[in-house]
């Protein structure tokens, strides 16, 4: 991406996020408008600002990088977590709200009627929050060094300094504005891709894939390998090499794959014509990737239904741990 357009885009971004969250500043007048935005935000606002929250840097980036690195199972990430609000609200929410208590540590305190108990839900809420705010702040800075080439640094700090600044000024109702208005940016960004995908599908005939079919390369195309691979040749290949395959060096030589494996060196070039079958470069252990649907790989023992039940508790217990989503429940007026 052109870095100019990518440092307009996100200067545009980030002052369009101050000006949203300056323009709960000016409603803010008391405690409670700084804490719960006095309980007055509608369910259509606060449903955005919960999806804002929703569709952070963990699940907007995170998952995608996990599909992309390890394959449809892990979708049981967001899976679960999304669930999760379900038991938050169940649970938690509704049990916080009643108690007319503003944090978890006044409700720990009001219900067992300890301080120590109190110090300990701070701790954990600290603790929590610190934790999810790591991977924030990192999405930031890796997101803004590959668009702009900015240090790493920078797109952390920009990001503490934004929203530090609308909490410190506006509170919860600056907060609950910049949250939607940041769902709905997202949102954009989702669907303004997947929009031009199905015009570009259609352009192209609306093509139905077929998954029993082998893959082949629709036109000439040359692979330069980042690390060694061992890939798996059903029928013979013909393709040029300029590198290692097998142990032997070759340049721009046209070289046979017979059917079976073959070890290709880090930094070879290969050249498939079109019409070529795409081999396959996953272990043999691996051609049989889960999709989905079924449960995640469990270790050495392959306890997989195990790891699966052990990931959507683990995301349920998170999700209910998050403190900035459970005070979200607060600004509702019912």
């Amino acid at each position: 991406m052109n870095q100019t357009y990518a440092l307009t885009a996100v200067t545009v971004v980030v002052l369009v996020t101050v000006l949203v969250g300056a323009l709960g500043l000016r409603i803010s007048r008391t405690t409670s408008d700084f804490y719960v935005a006095s309980r007055t935000v509608g369910p259509r606002l606060n449903a955005a600002a919960i999806g804002g929250e929703y569709l952070s840097a963990a699940s907007f980036l995170g998952v995608a990088g996990l599909v992309l690195l390890q394959g449809p199972e892990m979708l049981w990430y967001p899976v679960g977590y999304t669930a999760g609000y379900l038991v938050l609200l169940v649970f938690v929410a509704a049990p916080l709200r009643r108690s007319g208590a503003y944090t978890l540590p006044d409700f720990a305190e009001g219900r067992l009627q300890s301080q120590a108990v109190r110090r300990i839900a701070v701790l954990f809420v600290l603790g929590v929050g610190w934790l999810y705010l790591l991977p924030q702040l990192q999405g930031a800075g890796l997101t803004l060094e590959v668009l702009t080439g900015a240090p790493h640094w920078v797109g952390g700090l920009v990001v503490a300094c934004v929203v530090t600044a609308a909490v410190a000024a506006g509170g919860m109702r600056s907060i609950t504005f910049v949250q939607a208005f940041q769902y709905w940016l997202k949102l954009t960004a989702l669907l303004v891709p997947a929009f031009f995908l199905l015009a570009a599908w259609a352009g192209d005939g609306t093509p139905r894939a077929t998954f029993d079919a082998p893959a082949v390369f629709r036109e000439h195309t040359a692979v330069t390998l980042a690390r060694d691979v061992r890939l798996s040749v059903g029928d013979p290949l013909t393709v040029t090499v300029t590198g290692r395959v097998d142990g032997r060096a070759y340049r721009e030589a046209p070289l046979t794959l017979e059917p079976g494996r073959h070890s290709v060196q880090a930094r070879t070039r290969l050249e498939f014509t079109a019409g070529s079958a795409v081999p396959d470069s996953r272990a043999g252990a691996d051609r049989d990737t889960p999709g989905w649907s079924k449960p995640v790989s469990g270790g050495e023992r392959g306890h997989r239904l195990y790891a699966t039940y052990g990931l959507i508790l683990a995301t349920f217990l998170g999700t209910m741990g998050l403190p900035h989503v459970a005070v979200r429940f607060y600004t509702s007026p019912d």
